[in-house]
């Protein structure tokens, strides 16, 4: 018995008649006859009474026909999930990012991808670049918003997607905590509070570069991982830190945000998408999708070659 017979015998029930039920079919009269009584001897019962007004079901027709109609709906099913998998609809998708891309960036995609992916599993994880990088070698993660460049990434493949500004984390009680903004030259005796280079080296050279460009070395005081424990450390009154922009929606008590600028410029960083072209995942693909419609057209040319 398969889908074929019961689409046939489906047909001449709801007909009630072999005629009609092979027009509807496009069949001719006879094999679809010989279709159906060979499906009466494969399950050993008579599922029709046949007279010459036409067919009628028998109590085992009835119930065989109840079946026959859910079965052939789960087919059906069947084959749209698998059509729906492999264009990304279903599925699951492991995403891991930078925790400050957590505020803003990553709601933005998860709406966007959302819309016509509303059945595909999301995990989500916030982790540093490095360790993003770790995920992303041993197949834990699909995708990764990081802050390049990265280290040991001559399997992935990784594209700049957005510039994000920085600014700067002050404690409630300095004496730059009631300016709106601050040149990046005047720190150059500050504390700062900063990210291991090993966790984030992209971060930490994008702000170390613009310190020298203004003519310092920033003094490092103190080291954490996390953008959340930084602010911490700046609430303390340990130093300032220069932070991205997303992160002055923390509000922490002690810690005072100021625009930072280098000349009448912002200083800015790269955020990039990072993940292995040799993974299989359907919805990676319809991921990385949605992410080129949203991504601004106007980076900045070093930012725009993928590595």
């Amino acid at each position: 018995m398969d889908l074929r017979q019961l689409r046939q015998f489906v047909a001449v029930a709801e007909e009630r008649s072999f005629r009609r039920a092979a027009e509807r079919l496009h069949v001719s009269q006879p094999p679809l006859s010989v279709a159906v009584q060979r499906l009466e001897a494969d399950i050993g019962v008579q599922l029709l009474d046949r007279n010459r007004h036409g067919v009628k079901l028998t109590p085992a027709g009835e119930a065989f026909l109840l079946e026959a109609r859910r079965t052939l709906a789960h087919a059906n099913l069947a084959v749209e999930i698998a059509q729906r998998a492999a264009s990304g609809k279903v599925g699951t998708l492991r995403l891991s990012f930078v925790p400050s891309a957590g505020i803003d960036v990553v709601p933005r995609l998860l709406r966007a991808f959302r819309k016509d992916h509303a059945d595909v599993k999301l995990i989500l994880r916030g982790e540093t670049s490095a360790h993003q990088l770790a995920g992303l070698a041993q197949g834990s993660v699909d995708v990764g918003i990081v802050v390049p460049p990265l280290q040991e990434s001559r399997e992935l493949r990784v594209q700049a997607f957005s510039e994000e500004e920085l600014v700067l984390a002050v404690p409630g009680m300095h004496p730059l905590a009631g300016l709106k903004r601050v040149q990046l030259k005047d720190l150059a005796d500050e504390p700062f509070v900063g990210f291991p280079v090993k966790e984030g080296p992209g971060f930490e050279n994008v702000v170390m570069a613009a310190c020298q460009d203004c003519g310092f070395i920033p003094r490092s005081v103190q080291t954490a991982s996390q953008m959340q424990a930084i602010l911490a450390l700046v609430a303390g009154g340990l130093g300032v830190a220069l932070v991205p922009k997303a992160m002055s929606a923390v509000v922490m008590e002690n810690v005072s945000y100021l625009q930072l600028r280098k000349g009448n410029a912002t200083i800015r960083y790269p955020l990039a998408l990072a993940w292995n072209p040799a993974n299989p995942n359907p919805a990676l693909n319809a991921f990385l999708a949605v992410t080129d419609r949203l991504r601004p057209r106007q980076l900045s040319p070093q930012y725009l070659s993928a590595s």
